[in-house]
């Protein structure tokens, strides 16, 4: 086997995306086989079959295998066009705004949108928008996903958040909860799933910020079950909140005095001083209080 088979060899053996490093070739190929590998590596970048990786704050390059049809697309793009799309590429699934392509490649904005129409065109380059800033596009590999922080995730469709499909998720894990008594988080999740209400896979992540709305909103209270063997969290329906309607029955506290009348015997509007308040803690659950010192609701 010569060295350009082995070298596509071992591209193609890398796990996923992965690629290969630069330390990895220099041990596969020791001595003089790395120094015949270079021709090899120029040729495949000139005919586009390879792409060149770096991470951020490290030194050491990663070489990927590009398949064939999207090294023919490559063939026909300009210098200017591989430029754009290797800073496009580079942004991965977080995209990369007009603005910071224009900032990496130093282009004239005519020329720059003219890259970006043909790459648009060839389906290597697509536009989306970002929950965060909906009146700007961002530019991403066409066939990459968007991150959470820019699709907005399970709850939002066409950037707007979705209230009824919360809303519907909300219910049906109130209505789990009930019908099995106390549930974990992942027996939440494993519910939902069941439900098929989602169009999109939800995380375990996903269901907890809805529990955590639940439980914000009192329809839900969490619990930590203990056993011989572990603890855990554990949720329940909440119990109905106190009824806290005769709030409105108590005199008030301070009332405007109206001219020429007086609510209290010394002029003053104070709980301490008021009359009506004592009469009001004094009298029966049936009885009524009638008085000007008396605000009902």
């Amino acid at each position: 086997m010569d060295v350009k088979e082995k070298f596509l060899e071992l591209l193609g053996a890398a796990p996923g995306d992965a690629g290969v490093s630069n330390e990895t070739l220099q041990r596969k190929f020791p001595g003089e086989s790395y120094a015949a590998l270079l021709p090899v590596i120029n040729e495949l970048l000139a005919e586009n079959r390879l792409e060149l990786l770096k991470e951020e704050g490290k030194q050491d390059l990663t070489y990927r295998l590009r398949d064939k049809a999207q090294a023919e697309k490559l063939s026909e793009l300009t210098n200017e066009q591989l430029l754009v799309l290797q800073v496009v590429e580079r942004a991965e699934n977080a995209g990369v705004w007009l603005r910071d392509i224009k900032n990496a490649t130093s282009m004239q904005q005519q020329t720059l949108n003219k890259a970006l129409k043909v790459l648009e065109s060839r389906k290597l380059v697509k536009t989306v928008k970002s929950v965060q800033q909906k009146t700007k596009k961002l530019y991403m590999a066409y066939d990459l996903v968007p991150t959470r922080e820019v699709s907005g995730g399970p709850w939002y469709t066409d950037q707007e958040f979705d209230h009824e499909f919360v809303g519907a998720i909300k219910k049906i894990v109130v209505k789990y909860v009930q019908s099995v008594q106390t549930s974990t988080l992942d027996e939440i999740h494993g519910a939902l799933e069941r439900s098929g209400i989602a169009t999109v896979p939800l995380s375990v992540a996903d269901v907890k910020l809805v529990i955590d709305t639940l439980l914000c909103d009192s329809k839900l209270e969490e619990f930590t079950a203990v056993t011989a063997a572990s603890k855990a969290s554990r949720y329940k329906i909440a119990k109905p909140a106190v009824d806290v309607a005769w709030v409105g029955e108590v005199p008030a506290g301070c009332v405007p005095e109206a001219p020429g009348r007086r609510y209290c015997a010394d002029g003053r509007h104070a709980p301490a001083s008021c009359q009506y308040l004592q009469k009001w803690l004094e009298q029966d659950d049936d009885d009524e209080l009638e008085c000007t010192g008396v605000r009902r609701s």
